[in-house]
């Protein structure tokens, strides 16, 4: 049996806030009802997909993450 939306979401989805900062201020989305909502549940309450946590584009990470270390250390396997 395939997942399907049943509407449930729709009450508990969240607007007016950047793309940038929802999964900052921690909504999660989901994938197949295409929602953004506050939650503490994994699973959609409407559908029961797992919900995501944290954003697809990597490359907004990669570069956070090359910032963060800018001294770097060299380490020497004996």
């Amino acid at each position: 049996m395939g997942a399907s939306c049943k509407g449930i979401c729709i009450q508990m989805k969240h607007s007016s806030i950047p793309n940038s900062k929802k999964y900052e201020l921690g909504l999660k989305r989901c994938s197949w009802c295409e929602v953004f909502m506050a939650t503490e549940e994994i699973r959609c309450p409407c559908c029961k997909m797992i919900l995501r946590t944290k954003s697809r584009n990597k490359k907004k990470l990669l570069s956070r993450n090359n910032t963060d270390n800018s001294t770097d250390t060299n380490f020497s396997i004996a």
